[in-house]
């Protein structure tokens, strides 16, 4: 039989089913950041008839979707213009595919020129050149994929 010195609140010194931090059971250091989920590539195009516009490859891991690929291109019909507000904006279609089922849908989208974010309101989500971060396999990327904030 063990024995637990009582501490001054009755309650015993030893809790052996008390294994989390602080951090509400991450096993994160205090200097260490979360695994980044998400990420964009953003190419310019070399070639062809949309030679020096934008074409992104996107990633989203999540546990209720789990990876979503998004490739963001001009298509055919593609074409600049200035919404309501006055930004300059390109049409783009978006190939979005769940991985997991092996789902495929085609969303048409802009994307804003000047800060080079494409809002998909469909599915509720953004893909954004900005953010940076390590996966938890290591790698360093950068961009965001996921909900609008």
């Amino acid at each position: 039989m063990a024995y637990y010195k009582k501490n001054s609140y009755g309650g015993n010194n030893y809790n052996r089913y008390n294994n989390r931090n602080n951090y509400g059971g991450n096993n994160y250091n205090n200097n260490q950041q979360p695994a980044k989920r998400s990420g964009a590539k953003y190419s310019k195009i070399a070639k062809g008839k949309f030679k020096g516009g934008t074409i992104i490859n996107a990633w989203n891991k999540s546990r209720s979707k789990g990876m979503l690929l998004a490739k963001v291109a001009p298509y055919k019909g593609t074409k600049q213009y200035k919404n309501a507000k006055g930004e300059e904006k390109q049409t783009m279609m978006c190939e979005l595919t769940y991985v997991n089922s092996g789902h495929t849908r085609l969303i048409p989208c802009s994307i804003n020129l000047e800060t080079q974010v494409v809002a998909l309101p469909e599915i509720g989500m953004v893909i954004t050149p900005n953010g940076r971060g390590v996966t938890s396999t290591g790698k360093k990327v950068t961009g965001y994929f996921g909900k609008f904030n």
